[in-house]
């Protein structure tokens, strides 16, 4: 039953959608509804997903994240729904009158079949042996000299060299690497876009280290302020970064090791659009200077071999 209503809520909506554009059309306002659609499209395009992460040694990790006042992590469970089947039969319910028809006699008057048991393993390999020729070739063996000449040929045959064949890869790894490094400066321009949208707001960490000895105290909080403020530095330079606060504490007399941190990441679907689209458009102009070379390139290459055909 609840499939049937959600195909037909699923029809409904359908329905309703093409009666409002057909009365769009037929009152000569579509294009008009069409431009406001894709104005409200554009600006719901430029909020910004939101995913708002919160660590911490004693409290695990939380993490959340929406878009405007949509819930996009971490989703509700449904709850199991309720089986209607009937229970399934018991051993009580088992009906003995289908035993009545089977014969016992039918086993018992059978004749025993012969077990054959296999042959030994050893008298196998004698009789194999015995029997087994050597490889002939036109009534003759072959000697096992002939064949070792005949593994140095092919071995030392120019088709199987590995040198030539290492050459004939390496001449196709760089045909492939001259066709795509016109397009490396866009991918590269365009990745460091994509990381500079990514923001990363409110960011505040906070440690506390401590060791029973002060020289062993000190030495512990350099190491896990320099592993912080590095992290951090790394996202810096790839991302766009907001610091809030970046704390460690050294607590001296007590062996401990806690802390937290919390941040938002945002970013705008409206810009990641916008990248890609202008990213599609400079590979497609590279793309369009690299098939004009080419051109220019086979059209000199036929005129000079059409000079050096007329001059011999």
């Amino acid at each position: 039953m609840r499939n049937i209503k959600k195909k037909l809520k699923i029809i409904g909506m359908i329905i309703a959608v093409i009666a409002v554009i057909a009365a769009l059309i037929y009152f000569h306002i579509f294009w008009w509804t069409m431009l406001g659609l894709l104005v409200l499209i554009v600006v719901l395009l430029h909020f910004s997903v939101t995913i708002h992460l919160k660590a911490s040694r004693r409290e695990g990790i939380d993490i959340k994240a929406k878009y405007l006042f949509l819930t996009l992590y971490p989703r509700k469970k449904k709850e199991p729904e309720k089986s209607t089947a009937p229970p399934a039969a018991g051993y009580d319910d088992f009906d003995d009158s289908v035993l009545d028809d089977f014969d016992d006699e039918e086993l018992t008057d059978a004749d025993d079949p012969e077990v054959i048991l296999p042959e030994p393993v050893s008298e196998k390999l004698e009789t194999a042996g015995a029997d087994a020729a050597p490889f002939e070739k036109d009534g003759e063996a072959e000697p096992v000299k002939d064949k070792k000449k005949r593994k140095k040929e092919k071995s030392s045959s120019p088709e199987n060299a590995p040198g030539e064949k290492s050459k004939g890869g390496l001449a196709a790894l760089k045909e492939k690497f001259e066709k795509v490094k016109p397009y490396i400066p866009v991918g590269w321009k365009a990745v460091k876009k994509f990381c500079k949208a990514i923001r990363f707001e409110g960011v505040d960490v906070y440690a506390e280290v401590g060791r029973f000895d002060a020289h062993e105290a000190a030495i512990y909080y350099g190491a896990v302020q320099k592993i912080v403020f590095d992290i951090l530095s790394k996202i810096g330079l790839f991302f766009t970064l907001k610091l809030k606060r970046a704390d460690v504490r050294c607590v001296f007399g007590e062996n401990m090791i806690d802390g937290s941190a919390e941040l938002t990441v945002r970013v705008r679907p409206s810009t990641l659009i916008a990248i890609a689209f202008c990213t599609g458009v400079n590979a497609l102009r590279v793309f369009l200077r690299e098939r004009r070379k080419r051109k220019k390139a086979a059209k000199a290459a036929q005129s000079s071999n059409a000079a050096q055909t007329a001059a011999s």
